[in-house]
């Protein structure tokens, strides 16, 4: 009994070292920030901009007017919203304010890639002809020469770019200071790391550009609660690595209550649980085939547990290693107490480092002291993804604009 516990416990922290190794290898590559490429090549690439709105009149109005502050001849892009099963206002909006407006009631619903697929076949295929397209959400603000800049990318000769996607309401509330910082470091030490290293970056669903020939060969590949990270693994088969373009800036707003944010967190669990069964197998054959360490890496990346999952059970680890050491001295791991006190404080530490790499503001550090709490939360909501399976449905999240009108 003693020795199947040890291996046991063996295997836990031999997990934890390899996942912490890892996670601070990209901590580290993110350190080096790339020049900006030159922007000042000839203005030719010719954008659709596309925006999938569900009731979303409250926040289309300041989207739209800020898309026409954009540092980019306005004859070379055009904004394209899809008011799908729209109940309000959205399509008037849209109309009034200066964008193509696409009214969808057909089925299916209740996704947003069935949005994005149906608008794509309608735009792709007809005049204008268009070189790329970018894809906002309804409550995106938009930096000004973030056109200017993907385009230099585009003409470099990349293919799918990833923007900076930062929250806009930190102010909101705890919760949405937390998920602020948690987006910077996604940014950073995931996005600019993998950028840094010649790997693939994770798309986010805003801010996201695709060469129109990535989208004609292959279409909108993904379908569930989180196409946006699964059209990046379906790329990642296909041979195309996504860019990040840290200079290309979006802000879009989060949850700023519980009950806006569970839901919200709920469906993206949900995707990763689908998205680990249908894509870790061909992302496995497909690496040791090709022993390609972007595959590999894009693996890991889609199977790795979650920072909430890792830092609560190193904290577990080290609760139990040190008990066994007084009750249970038979049953050892590889770690000592010492040892998994010190892991623990390094997964502790990581969102710190993080922050620090960031220069980030002094409210993110604030932010942070809520971190064990939100942690905890996040691996709860990973726990009733398990439990209720796919018995899951897509819940819009409200803006900001519209509870203050509400209130």
């Amino acid at each position: 009994m003693a020795v199947a516990a040890s291996l046991l416990l063996s295997l836990v922290q031999g997990v934890l070292l390899f996942c912490l190794a890892y996670q601070y290898l990209l901590a580290l590559a993110s350190i080096r920030q790339p020049p900006i490429p030159s922007a000042s090549t000839p203005y030719r690439t010719r954008f659709a901009v596309v925006i999938p709105a569900h009731n979303e009149a409250a926040v289309l109005p300041a989207t739209l007017a800020q898309l026409q502050k954009q540092d980019y001849p306005s004859k070379l892009f055009d904004v394209h919203v899809v008011a799908d099963h729209c109940v309000d206002d959205t399509a008037e909006v849209v109309r009034n304010d200066g964008g193509v407006v696409h009214e969808r009631d057909s089925l299916p619903r209740g996704r947003k890639a069935y949005a994005v697929q149906w608008l794509l076949e309608r735009i792709l295929g007809g005049d204008p002809r268009y070189d790329a397209v970018v894809i906002f959400d309804a409550d995106s603000l938009v930096d000004p020469e973030f056109l200017k800049n993907v385009a230099a990318h585009l003409c470099a000769g990349e293919s799918v770019l990833q923007g900076q996607h930062i929250i806009s309401n930190p102010e909101d509330s705890s919760l949405a200071a937390m998920a602020a910082v948690d987006m910077r470091l996604n940014n950073r030490l995931r996005n600019q790391s993998r950028r840094n290293l010649g790997l693939s970056c994770r798309l986010m669903g805003d801010a996201m550009v695709f060469d129109v020939g990535v989208l004609r060969a292959y279409g909108w590949l993904a379908e569930s609660l989180t196409e946006d990270r699964e059209y990046g693994y379906e790329l990642l088969l296909r041979g195309f690595r996504v860019r990040y373009v840290p200079e290309a800036r979006s802000l879009g707003q989060a949850a700023s209550s519980l009950s806006q944010a569970q839901p919200q967190r709920l469906r993206w669990y949900q995707g990763l649980v689908a998205m680990q069964r249908r894509l870790a197998a061909p992302l496995l054959r497909g690496a040791f085939r090709s022993r390609s360490p972007v595959l590999f890496d894009g693996l890991l990346e889609l199977m790795m547990p979650s920072y909430s999952f890792l830092f609560i059970t190193s904290a577990v680890n080290a609760l139990l290693v040190m008990a066994c050491s007084i009750l249970l001295p038979s049953v050892r791991g590889l770690l000592g107490s010492a040892g998994s006190v010190v892991l623990f404080v390094a997964w502790a530490m990581y969102f710190w480092l993080g922050l620090l790499i960031d220069q980030a503001p002094i409210w993110a550090y604030r932010a942070l002291l809520l971190g064990p709490f939100y942690l905890v939360w996040r691996l709860w909501i990973a726990v009733q993804v398990r439990l209720r399976g796919d018995r899951i449905a897509w819940i819009r999240t409200r803006r900001r604009e519209e509870i203050n009108r509400a209130t």
